[in-house]
């Protein structure tokens, strides 16, 4: 492969902005946000612009003559170019300087491309050198040109007030919903009221852990908030089941928008009540234009991810809603020392993910069999597998738990809790919803029910 390509550069426009630099006082608070001496492709542009900056900080004027003592003073002298070059930068660049904004810009510019061909090139040779297998050649390559796009300059700095702005903005519009009669949901909901009230709007960015033991409703759980989010607040949703094939996802989905018996369906359809069987069918009916892609790819990679986020982008035009089922199965080709290094690799990348693209990821995981052990088994954050990186990169911690599964007595059986233990952008506490896992659902409670839930003693 031959990358003996011209560099990407302009030596005039360079030549431009620093001979407006060293003419206009004080310019160089136009551009200090937005160029480094790396925008600079000659060395010795490179050392002038440093002259600049380094004077400027001093408070010190930066015309070509302190220029010069700088660089003289500095041993630059020579690689510079001297005083003859900076007379001939003067004389040669345009005499328009009132364009200095508009020069630093197009810079800004030929470094990105400058970097994305540097990037192209070192994955261009993994891809011809196989030293990479496919998921992380695709990960690296997606990763290098976001990481570009974050790290642009001025881009990603805003000032205090134009964000406070913003968020002045934000809240009038929900007052006007709110006096109209309407919601303006920025993020996701689950459907569950009483959950909804302590999570408020899960917005986009935020990464949502829901854990528990075996046989509480984690997929149960994942289902509802993706039915909820798809078809009642419409939005586009990825579900990523690594444990579950598709078509078991889809089955228990249409039950619970049935309802239907899921262990009639699954086992003895010919059975199954016909109104049940009704419901069903219209369920499937329902889905079919429902906004909502399944990847069942067993044991995902981060990569794997990505690249189906960007395909559910593609089609939908944006992404309301991931779900990963679930933490512990997901895989990776790198070596950790530690397990706990490994799930901080994941929640980390995942974090990231839902900020990149602006959407809301829901992630399940498995708890410990320490709380086994307990008197009272409700979860706490301690029973987290390796729970350090999960406590610190999620916005929301949601445990879940049903008292009927270790005590066949309960007086609260039917009854499941959404124990909210970390709530970044609200309240924690339980909530309190009807479990119906015959057929793939847990509903609201009513007014009253809960009332007399939230009263007694669990």
């Amino acid at each position: 492969m031959n990358t003996n390509t011209l560099p990407i550069h302009n030596l005039q426009i360079e030549q431009a902005v620093l001979a407006a630099l060293m003419t206009v006082a004080g310019s160089y608070a136009q551009v200090e946000n937005l160029l480094s001496e790396n925008d600079f492709y000659a060395t010795r542009h490179k050392l002038i612009f440093s002259a600049i900056v380094d004077l400027d900080e001093k408070d010190s004027p930066y015309d070509a003559v302190l220029v010069n003592q700088w660089l003289e003073m500095h041993n630059y002298g020579e690689a510079s170019g001297g005083d003859k070059y900076l007379i001939q930068l003067m004389n040669d660049a345009p005499s328009s300087f009132y364009n200095l904004q508009s020069y630093a810009e197009k810079l800004k510019d030929l470094t990105i491309c400058r970097q994305v061909e540097a990037e192209a090139i070192k994955v261009i040779q993994q891809a011809r050198h196989l030293t990479v297998n496919r998921g992380e050649l695709v990960q690296n390559a997606q990763t290098a040109f976001a990481n570009l796009n974050t790290e642009s300059g001025s881009e990603s700095l805003f000032h205090i007030h134009d964000a406070a702005s913003n968020t002045f903005v934000e809240i009038s519009k929900k007052m006007e919903a709110a006096i109209a009669g309407t919601t303006l949901i920025k993020g996701i909901q689950t459907g569950i009221y009483d959950l909804d009230k302590k999570l408020g709007d899960v917005e986009p960015g935020c990464l949502m852990v829901v854990a528990a033991r075996p046989a509480m409703g984690k997929t149960t759980m994942m289902q509802i908030i993706a039915n909820h989010v798809s078809v009642v607040q419409k939005k586009p949703v990825l579900i990523m089941s690594g444990e579950m094939p598709k078509e078991q996802i889809a089955m228990r989905l249409c039950c619970a928008i049935a309802p239907a018996d899921i262990s009639l369906v699954r086992n003895s359809p010919h059975l199954l009540p016909k109104e049940e069987f009704t419901a069903y069918t219209n369920a499937v009916v329902r889905l079919k234009n429902v906004p909502m892609q399944i990847n069942d790819t067993s044991r995902p990679s981060i990569a794997n991810i990505r690249e189906s986020i960007r395909k559910v982008l593609h089609q939908y035009g944006s992404v309301g809603l991931v779900l990963i089922d679930y933490l512990q199965i997901m895989k990776t080709s790198k070596q950790f020392a530690r397990e706990d290094l490994k799930i901080a690799y994941f929640t980390g990348e995942l974090k990231a993910m839902a900020k990149e693209f602006n959407c809301v990821i829901v992630l399940l995981s498995q708890l410990n069999r320490e709380l086994e052990k307990r008197p009272n088994k409700r979860p706490m954050m301690s029973d987290l597998r390796e729970s350090g990186a999960i406590e610190q990169d999620a916005d929301q911690i949601v445990f879940l738990y049903r008292d009927e599964v270790y005590n066949k007595e309960s007086q609260f059986r039917g009854i499941a809790e959404a124990i909210v233990s970390k709530n970044r952008h609200g309240e924690v506490g339980t909530a309190y919803m009807h479990s119906q896992l015959k057929y793939c659902q847990f509903t609201n409670l009513d007014h009253d029910a809960l009332n007399q839930i939230q009263g007694a003693t669990i």
